[in-house]
């Protein structure tokens, strides 16, 4: 039996003396495993569709969930301009690895789906490398979110009380404290958070990204944002993720 859904590659194992394993994040699937035989031999059955990053519909014999083989597919796109940057293919690289350590499981996800794709041709298109870091942080704070992990900023993520609002982000509590709380919790791990950075982790998940390019954010403060947003998704799913 054949089955087939939309998938993008996200890594490449050789296997034997011409076969390759493939690994797709799929509309249908979630993360699936494919076996592509004779992937390293043969010029045409699937050209220009097995390299990291390529948007494809794909064919599959077998189950798609007890590994099957890549049967044909058919290239919807490369991104070909995203491999003419090394800035671009780095940032397309992480969150690549934020999907594969998140969110490895053969059960539909559409909606990371969806972000991933759209991250993807977001970085292609950007002609302005400064905003990768936005797009990075971003992608990151959707991502958590599509999971049920966004961290409280709009209350203390201890009492959920509104007022007195510190801005110093407890990894632990997963989220900001007031200023009543805030001196009962670790500092080891802390950072404050000013308005305008809670705002951006508050909002992040109601951002369009078809609307992209009327998205922007102060450079300076992005970097304390995308390393505590780092820090706290591998404090609390205990896997170790790229910055």
């Amino acid at each position: 039996m054949t089955y087939s859904s939309r998938g993008i590659v996200l890594s490449i194992e050789n296997f034997g003396e011409a076969d390759r394993y493939i690994q797709f994040f799929t509309k249908d699937w979630g993360m699936i495993s494919v076996l592509a035989k004779s992937a390293r031999k043969s010029k045409r059955r699937y050209v220009g569709g097995l390299d990291l990053f390529c948007h494809n519909e794909i064919f599959l014999r077998g189950d798609p969930k007890d590994r099957p083989y890549l049967n044909e597919l058919s290239v919807l796109n490369s991104f070909p301009k995203l491999r003419e940057e090394l800035d671009k293919v780095l940032l397309a690289g992480k969150i690549v690895q934020w999907i594969t350590r998140l969110a490895n499981t053969p059960t539909p996800m559409p909606s990371i789906y969806s972000l991933l794709g759209q991250s993807l041709a977001l970085i292609e298109k950007e002609q302005n490398l400064e905003k990768l870091e936005l797009l990075n942080t971003i992608f990151k704070l959707r991502l958590l979110c599509l999971l049920g992990l966004k961290p409280r900023v709009d209350v203390c993520a201890k009492c959920e009380g509104k007022d007195d609002i510190e801005g110093v982000f407890d990894l632990n509590s997963g989220g900001i404290l007031c200023r009543l709380c805030a001196p009962k919790a670790n500092f080891a791990e802390n950072l404050v958070l000013n308005p305008s950075q809670r705002n951006l982790v508050n909002i992040a998940d109601q951002l369009k990204l078809s609307h992209w390019d009327e998205i922007s954010f102060p450079q300076e403060l992005l970097f304390s944002v995308n390393r505590l947003m780092t820090q706290f998704a591998s404090f609390h799913t205990q896997v170790q993720l790229p910055l």
